[in-house]
């Protein structure tokens, strides 16, 4: 098992603006994509590569039986991106062996994520082992172990709590609206076209909300949001004077005063007395705080969220030796599951070379014998040869598992 390599960079090592100095620099769509992959692979003389890219981490997962120490991993870096002449090897983590596996099955399980317990990162394996498969970048070695990690991160996901409760505050944010219980057709104002309430309106798309009014200073982020969820658009001052109504609000914008003081409040609420929901995920916070004590209102402040979140990624945290312990079980899994591969592929040839002997048997040492049978006894003969075939083949592989099974 010692071919088995990971060379990853992650959060953990690098700011994450600095993580693409170790990506491949090129577009998936483009065949330069596929060109790079095998290039990296031929020039650094690997034997199969899988190339893992996320919002938090660069992970390449080779085999190869070349020593990988600092200069290798130098060399592998400035083929994958010769414009970053200062990247630092030091920067990089490297696992060898049973190591790299057992590395690999906590990724799969999200015990080496930024977020601990986020499930996303099954879905992102599974793609980056599809898409190196299809550039024929990989082999059996990491087939079988693709094979064994992705239910293992499932196993530990359903037999620990550690994707329990949601950490972030925009998922907690949807979980509180889903409790009160708010209508599908109700009319929402979002504020902002960042990334935050882009990330809110996926959920409120998921949970069947289609009344949107987004408002933002700049107005094409508004009606680029708007054309995946729906709704209109509108320019941050329009606010002043918007008499559209509304049942729940959610701002998150980067001002650092409030966007929505009691003016503006009130003119959004006109005449309507009916209590309304406000979720403010800003920091500073958008909504003035002398609203609240004078209109009825359910208010959801990111501060809140966050006390929530913290709670939980603790409660996950806890959760983390538990699933360890599922990671060494399956790596003693996967090293027996590995001996038994290794026997296979030993005795892949002797079906052939079997069956060669039997040619010659018949053919050559035994010729004048065979000829002399009669058509009847010729083909007992052959299936008395393929059923000695069969149970000599299926006798030597079972022998050979259970010794390596019960070596005593």
């Amino acid at each position: 098992m010692n071919q088995y390599k990971v060379l990853t960079v992650t959060h953990k090592q690098v700011p994450l603006g600095q993580l693409s100095n170790y990506i491949v620099p090129f577009d998936k769509q483009t065949t330069n994509y596929s060109q790079q992959l095998q290039s990296i692979k031929q020039e650094m003389k690997l034997d199969e590569l899988m190339y893992l890219n996320t919002c938090n981490r660069v992970t390449y997962f080779f085999t190869t039986t070349q020593p990988v120490d600092n200069q290798f991993t130098a060399g592998f870096f400035k083929t994958v991106n010769p414009e970053f002449e200062a990247c630092n090897v030091m920067h990089s983590q490297l696992f060898e062996g049973v190591e790299a596996i057992e590395h690999m099955c906590e990724v799969s399980a999200s015990l080496d994520s930024l977020v601990v317990g986020e499930r996303e990162i099954i879905r992102q394996l599974r793609v980056a082992y599809e898409e190196s498969n299809e550039m024929a970048l990989t082999g059996d070695d990491i087939r079988l172990a693709m094979k064994m990690l992705i239910p293992a991160a499932k196993k530990i996901y359903t037999e620990t709590h550690i994707a329990e409760k949601p950490v972030s505050v925009v998922s907690l944010a949807a979980l509180r609206l889903r409790e009160l219980e708010i209508p599908q057709h109700a009319a929402i104002i979002l504020i902002g076209a960042g990334e935050t309430i882009t990330n809110m309106s996926a959920y409120l798309a998921d949970m069947g909300f289609q009344n949107f009014s987004v408002f933002n200073r700049t107005l094409a982020n508004a009606e680029k949001l708007v054309s995946s969820i729906g709704g209109k658009a509108y320019q941050l001052d329009a606010l002043k004077t918007f008499t559209g109504g509304f049942d729940v609000i959610i701002s998150c914008t980067g001002s650092v005063e409030p966007v929505i003081n009691e003016e503006i409040y009130q003119q959004l609420i006109g005449r309507d007395t009916q209590k309304k929901v406000i979720i403010d995920l800003a920091i500073p916070q958008d909504i003035d705080t002398t609203i609240l004590s004078r209109n009825q209102i359910d208010y959801i402040h990111i501060d809140d969220l966050r006390s929530i979140a913290q709670k939980n990624l603790s409660l996950r945290k806890a959760e983390v030796v538990k699933a360890k312990k599922l990671v060494h079980e399956f790596v003693k899994e996967f090293q027996a599951a590995y001996i038994e591969r290794l026997v296979e592929k030993a005795h892949s040839a002797i079906p052939q070379k079997l069956h060669e002997i039997r040619l010659r048997a018949v053919e050559e040492v035994y010729a004048k014998d065979v000829a002399s049978l009669d058509p009847h006894a010729k083909e007992v003969m052959d299936k008395l040869l393929d059923y000695m075939e069969k149970k000599y083949l299926a006798l030597t592989m079972a022998s050979s598992k259970s010794n390596l099974r019960h070596p005593h």
